[in-house]
Parts: C-alpha cells; structure tokens; sequence
C-alpha cells in the first residue's frame, strides 16, 4: 500500500477503536481492532509501519488479509468467495469503488435471498427504530466489472457494548446467472500475539462444551451441514493470547448468526499471519444469483476484550439492547413443563392435578408439552395434524387452560411446525410438502421428515393451524421445537437448505405480528437451534433436554459465553435424572436452575412436604432477584480444583449478587480453597448469606463448617475480592448459593 494514496477510515466509542485501510482502489483491511486508540494518528506512519516484507518464492507484491480476500489476489488462505458463470467468471478481482460512513446507522437484520431491490444506493438500512442512535458505520462498496460482481461490507460498532456486526452482500450485475458457491460473512486478521483458539460443541445432551485448540498452519474448519446450528457445532469461536482464561487475555469473539449450515475458519498462513472466517455453506447449486439480484450472508458480530468474562459481558449487553425481542425486558416467569411429569400420557385428571401442584410451589406459566394433538400417543404419528386430539380431549383444552388460568398462571403449548410424520394425515394428503429429492428415500429421524417451509401452502396451512390455537385458547406462549437435522433437503430436484430459516423466520413473524404479545422459545431437542437470529423472534432458548445439573455445569457455562442468563431455560428436575440416572438432592438441581430462566420439569404431585417447601425457597429466591438478574453481568469464576464450579451474577449497579459453587465430583483436598468474589464495588460494605437452606446437611461431612455459614457477616467489596470466603468440605453433587447484598439492602 502506498503512503501517499492510503486512506484511513475509522470507527470508535469510549474503549474501543476500529481501524481500517484502504489503498487507492485497493480492498480495505482491518488495521487494528481492539482497545481505544488516539485520535491523531499519522496516517503515513502508521502505513509505514504496516508495511509486510515480501520473501522470496512468493508473488511480486505482497498479500494482504483484506475483509475480503480472494485467491485471485494470491490469498493462500480460505478465499471469501468461490462461484462462477457456467464456468467462466471464477476467479473475480474485486476494487475499491466507494465508501460511505455513517454514525447514525445501524446493521442489517436477516439475509435476503436473489432480491432484485436496490443494493448499492441504500447500503445501511435500520430494522428497528430504536437501534439507530449510537451506532457508527462504515460501508465499502467493491466492484469488479469485468465479472459483473459487486460486494457490499457493512461495519457497525455499537457505542455501547464494542460489538463490531458485519454485513456482506453480493449483486450479479451482469446479464446471466452467477451460481454462488461459498461467500464469507466476515474474514478478520488476528493480532499477531494470538495462540490459542476456543470452540464449542458437543452432542445431544451435552451441547456447548469448550474444546480448547492452537492456532497453527494447520487450518481448523468446522464445518455443520444440520440445517440448524446444530448440537455438534455452535456457529462461533474465541481467539486470544496464549492460557486467555476468564480475567486474563487479551481475546477476540466472533458468532455466526445463522440458523442453518455454517463454516467457521481460523488459520496461521506460512508468514505467520493469522485470520478467522465465518459464513454460511450452501448445498450445491442452492444459490443461483439471478441478475440484478443479490445475495445478503448471515450477519456476523464481532467483540474483542480482556479475559472472557468482559467478552461475555459486552455480548450479553449487545443482545438484551439489539437483538432480543422487548418483552425479554419483563420479569421472566417460573415455567412448569409437563414433559417429564407426562410424557404421552395425557389425560384430563393427572393434568389437573399436576397444574395445581406447579402452582402451589410458585409456578407462573404451565407449558403443556408434545401429545395434545390428534394421533399423538407416541413419536411415531401425528406431526403435522394440528389439531387437539378429542379422544384425550372431548372438550378440546378449554378445561386444561381455564383450571391453568383459574390458578393464575399463562399457558403455553408445545408445537414442532416444520415437522411431519409420514403416519399423519397430512402426509398421506400432501407427500410433496416433505423436503424430498426424487429418487431417493430420505432417512428418518424421530420417526419424522421435513416440511418444506418454503412452499406457500405449507405456510399457509402452518398459519392457519397455529393462528386458530393461538386465537381460540389465548395462547400466552409457544414452544417451538426442531427434533432433527435436515437430510437430502431438496424441493425434488434442487438442494434448499438455507431458504428453511428464513421462511421459519418468516412464519414467525407472522404469527408474533398478528398476535404480539405472543412469545417462542426455541428448543431444538434442547439447544440444535441458538444463535442471534433466531433470537430476534424467540426470547429463550431451552439449552439442553439434559437437565441433570452435573452435566449442566458444563453445558450452560459454554452457553453463557455468548448468551445472556435470563434467555436460559433452566429446570428443575427429579431426583434421578431421566436422561443420565445420576441422582442428585435438591438443592443442587435447584442452584443449577437459578442460573438460567429457572422452571420446573417434574412432577410435583409427588413431592412430599419437605420438597415442596424447599422448592418453594428457591423459587421465591428467584423471584426476588429475577428482575436485577434480567441485567446482570455474568461472572465465571475459575477455581485452582477443577470439581469445583463456581459462577455468580453481579447486578448493573453492584448492590447486590448471587454467586453458586457446586462440586461436580470429590475434591482431592481436606482444606477447600477461598471463594474470591468479581465485580463488587470496592468501598461498598455487603452483608454475606447463604441462601442454600443445606448448612445442617452440610455440617455432617466436617468437623466444623466455616462460620460465614451460621450467621451472615458484612465486609468490604475489596475485602471479599481480594481474601474471599473460605469454603467448606463439599460431598460430590452438593452445592452453596450465596447472597451479597449492599448493607443497606440485606434482610
């Protein structure tokens, strides 16, 4: 890059500056993004700098990590684009043509696709009123006429959080049809001092779990073809400084917010650079650009911080302001689900009696799960028949939501819309609405296929089926659920796996537009389906169908990096956990909950009168704290033994926090380690409670118990942040909730 054709073009807020250079017509590249820079940089030093070495055995000028870099410029690494035209076309060289700045702009919403609407003269369009204060943009148009291709990148830094979103659009220009193999939502350089890289994934049962990886030449790529973001892959990945942990590091973390297939890169290139890439993967042949239309990848948002509690803290504030729906904002209710209570076995008598004992123990909204519909005895029928069963339900279920609303709770009702059993009537009356490829028999998962969402029958016919349940029972809330990964996708003949999201979006919206105080929560057998976009139409996420709390320690501490607590969904369950058998008493299920949107999936019918009333403490704990909780910042607190889990959530203006410390398995030490608390104000004077109600069920493990416990004690915010609180002999599976309130607030 030439020093005197080189411009700078930057983004800033209070701690974070964003620096982006641009050649003559060269594609811009990222200089700097990270903690706040001065204001008067010298732009020729600053290229001078930046000036790359060129060895030898490599091209004449040197490669840079522009935001969208090609292999047709000599990038080595993942390109940012692969598509062609019949052939031709292949290898495009993108210039600079323009560049607008804005700071009064906000990101895009959702993806379009092949929409023939003016892309170039309006670049930036805000989706929500509210969002366009305190936001600075910059949009780079880049062009290659001779392929007929244009690429728009938007940037956005929120003044805020620091969450840096990307926007990445292609238009065909040209007079024939661009077939768009691969086109990258984001590619950003790493700071040279980079190491180490964390990813999550997992498994049905044990979603969001960390893997720890090295930054090297050998390329990571991970890759999930599910048609949801999948229980394997989460489409997201932290980079940082070697051993970058929870308060130490200087990190960098980028979400994909795509519903449906992702790829997620990070490699060193030979020269010791480093970069990440993101985007979303379609099937072959999928996206044929016609011309004049163009083709908008899944936003992507970016954050750079010190430690992970400071990256999850920026994300989680960018969420609640951006990208959750409003009602989010209220406090969120208990839930009772009758999943594990029930299962399929539905009748009038057991639900009334389960209703009134979630009600006795404080729950706030009852959830009728799957089986309420016609043929629904099992999973093997009935998807797709919405209608309620009247052999279960002669009266429909009017008695079920009166004696709900009788107790003074909203009611929710289970539906999985994008699913069908072949066992269904409309199956055997519209075969061709099944996602399908002609001459192929597509595997069954769950006993079920896929609706293809994009047909307007199919969402017609979704509509009118949910619109009059919702209408004829005043149905509060959906549970929304999507059982399997999507195989063969295709509408006969042509792959059509992206367009699914977007049309379950669109079918969304549509419902929460005709009856908005509507709410969804997303479950995907547990957490198949989080991400960003989906979560501009949901307001929770049911994380896991685990709800033994051992392995939700893992589960929802993976979550929490991205996710903010109160969207959470969080149960108690029974004592043995129907998906693992592990037993566990009930405090610890309990403390577990209160991490999340805390609910219950038992049944409470059969608690006996100590359960209910212990029951009863946690869930008026949660009541108390749920509002401060719907802001807090979350506090992940890494311990010398690796059985111990601790966590705790401070509230915005630092008077008062509840902090969990749970022994996932036996500790190796007689004397436990000091709990050293994060995130209190100094030279406030907090009182300390234990609010787990076990201090007796604990004392028959040790000789003595630390004296905190027996009565609460009051010290300073440094005190507790530098000498902590020592803790006690914890049994296997046994847990602490603590209380720190502001002296002048503790009861």
């Amino acid at each position: 890059m030439n020093a005197k054709t080189a411009h700078l073009w930057r983004l800033d807020n209070a701690d974070t500056t964003v620096l982006v250079t641009t050649g003559h017509d060269d594609v811009p590249e990222i200089a700097w993004f990270g903690p706040a820079l001065s204001h008067d940089i010298d732009l020729e030093a600053l290229v001078c700098v930046r000036d790359l070495p060129n060895p030898n055995a490599k091209l004449d000028t040197p490669t840079r990590i522009t935001l969208f870099p090609t292999h047709s410029t000599g990038f080595l690494g993942a390109s940012a684009l692969s598509g062609h035209r019949h052939g031709a076309a292949f290898a495009p060289v993108f210039h600079l043509d323009r560049v607008a700045h804005s700071a009064t702009q906000t990101h895009h919403d959702d993806q379009h696709n092949n929409q023939s609407d003016s892309l170039i003269d309006d670049q930036v369009s805000s989706t929500r009123e509210q969002d366009k204060k305190d936001n600075h943009t910059l949009v780079f148009v880049l062009r290659d006429e001779r392929a007929a291709l244009a690429v728009t990148i938007t940037l956005t830094l929120d003044q805020t959080s620091s969450v840096l979103t990307f926007d990445t659009t292609l238009k065909n220009e040209g007079d024939s049809d661009y077939q768009l193999d691969w086109l990258a939502s984001a590619t950003l350089p790493l700071n040279d001092q980079f190491e180490d890289c964390l990813t999550l994934h997992g498994r049905w049962g044990g979603e969001f779990q960390q893997s720890r990886h090295r930054l090297s030449t050998t390329r990571l790529q991970i890759d999930s073809i599910a048609g949801r973001t999948s229980h394997e892959h989460f489409p997201g990945i932290i980079c940082g400084t070697s051993g970058f942990g929870e308060q130490q590091g200087h990190v960098i973390g980028l979400h994909l917010a795509s519903s449906s297939s992702h790829r997620t890169v990070a490699e060193r290139l030979s020269d010791g650079r480093a970069y990440i890439q993101t985007g979303a993967i379609p099937l072959a042949g999928e996206l044929n650009v016609a011309p004049g239309a163009h083709w908008q990848a899944p936003t992507t948002y970016v954050c750079t911080a010190h430690g992970l509690n400071q990256l999850s803290g920026r994300f989680h504030h960018f969420v609640r302001q951006h990208i959750l729906p409003r009602w989010t904002r209220a406090p969120r209710p208990v839930h009772a689900n009758s999943w594990e209570a029930l299962y399929f076995n539905h009748n009038t008598p057991d639900l009334l009696a389960l209703i009134d004992a979630a009600a006795d123990i404080g729950a706030e909204r009852f959830v009728l799960d799957d089986g309420w519909f016609v043929g629904r005895r099992d999973d093997t029928a009935g998807l797709g028949d919405w209608r309620v069963d009247s052999g279960v339900y002669p009266n429909g279920l009017s008695d079920i939501v009166q004696h709900v609303r009788d107790r003074g709770m909203q009611f929710g009702l289970w539906f999985e819309p994008e699913m069908v059993n072949p066992d269904s009537n409309l199956f055997r009356e519209h075969p061709e609405w099944a996602l399908h490829v002609d001459g192929y028999t597509t595997p069954l998962a769950r006993h079920q296929l896929v609706l293809n969402l994009m047909l307007p029958d199919v969402q017609a016919y979704l509509y009118e089926c949910i619109a009059a349940l919702v209408q004829r029972y005043s149905i509060d809330y959906i549970k929304w659920d999507h059982n399997r990964d999507l195989v063969l996708p295709g509408n006969g003949t042509r792959a059509c796996l992206l367009g699914q999201s977007t049309a379950c979006f669109a079918l969304m919206d549509k419902l929460v537009t005709a009856f908005p105080s509507l709410e969804i929560e997303s479950c995907s057998s547990g957490g198949g389906r989080a991400d960003y976009a989906v979560l501009k139409r949901t307001g929770r996420v049911w994380t896991s169908d685990n709800i033994d709390p051992i392995d939700r320690l893992s589960i929802q501490r993976g979550f929490s990096l991205f996710f903010p607590p109160e969207i959470m969904g969080s149960h108690v369950g029974h004592d043995v956990a129907h998906l693992t058998g592990r037993s566990t008493n009930l405090h610890t299920r309990a403390i577990v909950a209160l991490q999340g949107q805390y609910g219950f999936e038992l049944d409470a019918r059969k608690l006996d009168t100590q359960e209910r009333g212990a029951l009863g403490h946690y869930t008026q704990l949660y009541k108390q704290h749920r509002q401060w909780m719907s802001e807090s910042t979350t506090v992940r607190l890494p311990l010398r033994n690796q059985a111990l889990v601790a966590s705790g959530m401070v509230s915005q203006d630092q008077t008062v926090s509840l902090w969990s410390v749970i022994a996932s398995g036996s500790l190796h030490e007689t004397a436990a380690e000091r709990l050293v608390l994060v995130g209190l104000d100094p030279t406030t004077r907090y009182t300390v409670t234990l609010k787990s109600n076990n201090a007796e069920e604990l004392a028959a493990f040790a000789k003595h118990t630390p004296l905190w416990m027996r009565a609460p004690v009051t010290l300073q915010g440094d005190v507790l942040m530098s000498v902590g609180l020592t803790l006690p002999a914890l049994p296997p599976q046994h847990a602490l909730l603590i209380e720190c309130s502001a002296h002048h607030l503790a009861r």
